[in-house]
């Protein structure tokens, strides 16, 4: 094809060539953005278009040169039109497919240019007029619409070049119509075009582009830098925790642990690495670790696992261990223990003395419970003794001219019985209270059991109801240690319980024996004897006879018994005959060092 290159041509000539450089340049930076693609093709159509335009006289009129340039024109308006659209919506939610409404009218005016429509008639040459103002007035309402509703520096740009090429366009259309096609506004309007698209999708873009460029490398030296100060702030997070983290793999090797000390909780952090943990833990704790490692390495977290270490200074280690795979690594298991030795210790001191504190509210229930039973034990229990003594000496004061003497002496020896019997419960109470307030100490001194007991029953003999008492012992005498006082107690009470169980008159046997290394003292009555069902508890506090005409106590007789010899480290028991009376038993060691005192 042969160019015009006369003066006139200067224009066209810069047109084209910019218009393909400008072309090159756009798709050549910016492939990945849609709108340099778009303005790269449509800057291609341009120049390719205006080549066509101004091709020498002597070829211009052949067909294909024609066609090539009303085809070249439809398709740069069409892709004006969808880059505008493009340019415009940029970022944000384009309407669907109105970049497409110039595209079927370009198809038909190609068409037609192929088939010598445009180019031998006129009325095609006025449609082809309409749709290239009608696509041009569209592209500037809708930047002018944008630019109006955001003003945007970039939509300014948009305004000028859009307002450019349709001014060029429309006073070329004017130009043709007064019959002067020579006149090239619509080459400077496309020319203007360009230049305002061009900078902000070429230089500016560049600019953007790397802008935005140094920004990300900016971010990534702000990133690697936070990377840095975020390990360096968990490595001194790691060190300065309580708990240790390590790495092991399937054959429980420790691959790596959270600290650069030398040594933690015993042992040195270079024995530790590249061997087996199983060596440090207790034979107890081996399969069991074993088990849950297997069942760590198949996916399941383990949590709270609590083992015991055998530590290279002897002191025990309790660890408490969790553990999971570790992502990305093939075998390994990321283990965190903590310490809690100490929160074990603790724990074991704080049940002891709660079982502490249960036992003493336990014992202070008894003891509550204990003075409520007494208060009503002893009140109604010294209501009948004081009631005798105050009808005998009544008796005595309003009859006593009238009374024998055999008479007198009757009520006399009733008063006297019942107030031994009034001593022996207040003996029992305090002797009691003595045992609940945990004051029972043994004053032991060497003396003579036979001569102890001898004395005791001629105490008793002589008290009003005393029945007769013989004394049967093995020995003349017996020297061992004891808080005699405490053992005359034993005796008096064994007696007195035997006296009121005997029948009027019938006797009591007392014997004593060395049996086995103990002094052993029985004391038999011939009374109705104990129930079997009642043997268990005849020794427990307030425990009462229900027998017939007997007559009662304060139920604390047989519990200081109990609790007297077994003070001594004796023995206390009962040996029943049926029917033929009650023996009730207690041993005493007759080693010089007895347990139990105090």
């Amino acid at each position: 094809m042969d160019i015009r290159l006369d003066a006139g041509s200067l224009v066209e000539i810069v047109a084209v060539v910019g218009s393909s450089l400008l072309g090159l340049m756009a798709l050549a930076g910016g492939w990945r953005d849609r709108r340099a693609r778009l303005f790269g093709l449509l800057c291609l159509s341009l120049a390719t278009w205006k080549a066509f335009e101004f091709a020498d006289p002597a070829i211009s009129t052949a067909f294909w040169v024609d066609a090539m340039g009303w085809s070249m024109g439809a398709i740069s308006i069409a892709l004006s039109f969808h880059f505008i659209v493009a340019y415009l919506f940029h970022g944000g939610d384009e309407p669907r497919l109105l970049w497409a409404v110039a595209y079927p009218p370009m198809g038909l005016f190609v068409l037609s240019g192929f088939a010598g429509w445009l180019t031998r008639s006129q009325a095609w040459q006025v449609l082809y007029a309409v749709f290239f103002t009608v696509i041009i007035a569209l592209g500037l309402g809708m930047v002018l619409r944008f630019y109006l509703r955001e003003r945007r520096r970039e939509q300014a740009w948009a305004l000028l070049g859009a307002f450019s090429i349709a001014l060029g366009a429309w006073l070329q259309l004017l130009m043709i119509a007064l019959g002067r096609p020579e006149f090239s506004s619509q080459t400077y309007g496309m020319l203007a075009f360009e230049l305002f698209f061009g900078y902000d999708i070429v230089f500016a873009g560049f600019l953007r582009e790397r802008k935005e460029h140094l920004k990300a490398l900016e971010e990534l030296g702000l990133r690697e830098k936070k990377l840095e100060d975020a390990e360096a702030a968990f490595r001194r997070l790691t060190e300065s925790s309580f708990d240790i983290l390590l790495t092991i793999d399937r054959g429980g090797n420790i691959l790596a642990v959270s600290t650069e000390r030398e040594e933690i909780e015993g042992f040195r952090v270079g024995e530790l690495l590249g061997k087996g943990y199983l060596r440090f833990l207790t034979p107890e704790d081996q399969a069991k670790v074993a088990d849950a490692v297997v069942r760590g390495m198949a996916g399941e977290k383990i949590r709270y696992l609590e083992v015991s270490l055998n530590r290279p200074d002897g002191k025990p280690l309790i660890l408490q261990v969790t553990a999971t795979r570790l992502r990305g690594e093939e075998g390994v298991a990321l283990v965190i223990a903590r310490d809690v030795t100490g929160a074990r210790k603790m724990e074991r001191e704080l049940q002891e003395r709660n079982l502490l504190l249960e036992e003493a509210n336990r014992r202070l229930r008894e003891l509550d419970t204990l003075k409520t039973e007494l208060v009503g034990v002893v009140g109604h229990e010294l209501r009948s003794p004081l009631t005798v003594i105050y009808s005998y000496a009544a008796a005595l004061k309003d009859h006593w001219e009238k009374m024998s003497e055999e008479r007198k002496l009757e009520c006399i020896d009733h008063v006297l019985r019942e107030c031994n019997r009034l001593n022996r419960m207040v003996e029992n109470v305090l002797g009691m209270s003595r045992i609940d307030s945990e004051r029972l100490f043994l004053n032991r001194q060497r003396g003579d059991l036979v001569a102890a007991l001898g004395e005791v029953i001629r105490e008793m003999a002589i008290t009003p109801g005393a029945h007769p008492v013989e004394l049967q012992a093995s020995m003349r005498s017996l020297e061992m240690e004891a808080d005699w006082d405490k053992i005359k107690q034993v005796v008096i009470n064994l007696l007195d319980n035997a006296f009121r169980f005997s029948p009027d008159g019938m006797p009591v046997t007392v014997t004593s024996e060395v049996r086995g290394g103990k002094a052993v003292v029985k004391v038999k009555d011939l009374g109705p004897g104990v129930p079997p069902d009642k043997r268990d508890r005849l020794f427990e506090k307030f425990t009462q006879s229900k027998a017939k005409g007997m007559e009662r106590g304060l139920g604390l007789g047989l519990y200081i018994v109990r609790t007297f010899v077994e003070a001594h480290s004796g023995e206390v028991w009962i040996e029943d005959e049926r029917g033929y009376g009650t023996v009730i038993a207690f041993s005493l060691p007759l080693e010089e060092a007895v347990m139990g005192e105090g």
